[in-house]
């Protein structure tokens, strides 16, 4: 039996290893095919608002307030991923602000408008207003300069995009693949404070493949033992928008990771149970019919060699155990 049970751990052992390197592998390359499904997804919905932005900023240079203003109001009922859009001019001072919001402040110090009087801007998550609640005012700011039909600067054009919409947007997309999705900046660390509490386990190799821009899968063991997959798709967008310094990072979960090989062993275990007790049942029927018959076969002839006289038993449960018996027959006819 033990011998049995060893042979069974000798053919399960590297059969399990095996698949769940394969497992493994297989997991891996399907979590790069999601997260590059995932961020073309969001890429999409990021240029679509980017492209509204430059849309906007290459018709409102000749214009006037009101009519700057119309267009401005209009960005914020078109599909409620904006929380708000203004124009400032060079002076860096809002000139015109969504439902005359803002107008009059000085923005010069900001990010947005520094970088945008340079060129494309995305900026990282900050407050719309830092003594409101964080969910109800984050925003990512993204900004283009605005030019006059003579290519001079005449001010900065800026949406406020909600950083609730993106979240929401990722974790949709991320739903539908069967993911959990992270973005995050090139330190590995979730952007949108909702998720800055959940641990995004990144190995070495993967937050490298964040500041080289290299698609990458690693499996990481967490404090519990659970193993996890995460793939890193190191740039949030891929078409016209600017670079974002954000990426994504998609887990899959525990719960589909591993049960493949769970399931494959535990039918391997069964089928080398069932085999066992198939083996056993056989060396039972074996012992019976051919082994013990020889047994009292040789028995028989002791007794015969030490003088007495038993009678030797017929048995017919194989050719050898017959011959036997003849053969102790004639003997013990020859002698007594």
């Amino acid at each position: 039996m033990i011998c049995g049970l060893l042979g069974m751990v000798a053919i399960w052992w590297p059969i399990h290893q095996h698949a769940r390197s394969f497992e493994t592998r297989v997991e891996s390359e399907n979590a790069i095919r999601g997260v590059k499904a995932l961020r073309l997804a969001v890429s999409r919905a990021v240029e679509r608002e980017w492209e509204s932005l430059q849309a906007v900023a290459g018709q409102i240079a000749p214009m006037e307030n009101e009519e700057i203003r119309a267009f401005t109001d209009a960005v914020l009922v078109a599909g409620g991923r904006v929380a708000w859009a203004g124009l400032a001019d060079l002076s860096g001072t809002i000139r015109v602000g969504s439902n005359g919001s803002r107008v009059g402040t000085s923005v010069s110090s900001t990010d947005w408008y520094r970088q945008g009087l340079r060129g494309p801007f995305f900026g990282d998550i900050t407050s719309s207003n830092p003594t409101a609640a964080h969910e109800q005012n984050d925003v990512l700011n993204i900004a283009v300069p605005v030019k006059s039909a003579d290519g001079d600067v005449t001010g900065v054009y800026v949406y406020s995009l909600k950083a609730s919409w993106l979240q929401d947007y990722v974790q949709a997309a991320a739903d539908d693949l069967g993911l959990l999705a992270y973005v995050v900046d090139k330190r590995g660390r979730s952007i949108f404070p909702t998720q800055q509490q959940t641990s995004v386990d990144l190995t070495p190799a993967s937050l490298s493949s964040l500041s080289l821009n290299i698609e990458s899968a690693q499996v990481v063991e967490d404090a519990n033992g659970v193993r996890n997959i995460y793939a890193v798709a190191p740039e949030l967008t891929v078409g016209n928008a600017p670079p974002t310094g954000l990426s994504l990072v998609a887990r899959v979960p525990p719960a589909s990771f591993g049960q493949d090989v769970s399931d494959l062993s535990v039918a391997m275990w069964i089928s080398l149970l069932s085999l066992l007790g198939v083996l056993g049942a056989f060396s039972i029927l074996f012992t019976r019919h051919f082994v013990r018959p020889l047994e009292r076969l040789s028995e028989t002839a002791r007794e015969i060699a030490d003088g007495k006289e038993p009678y030797p038993e017929e048995f017919n449960s194989s050719r050898e155990s017959e011959q036997l018996s003849h053969a102790l027959s004639r003997i013990q006819s020859r002698y007594y």
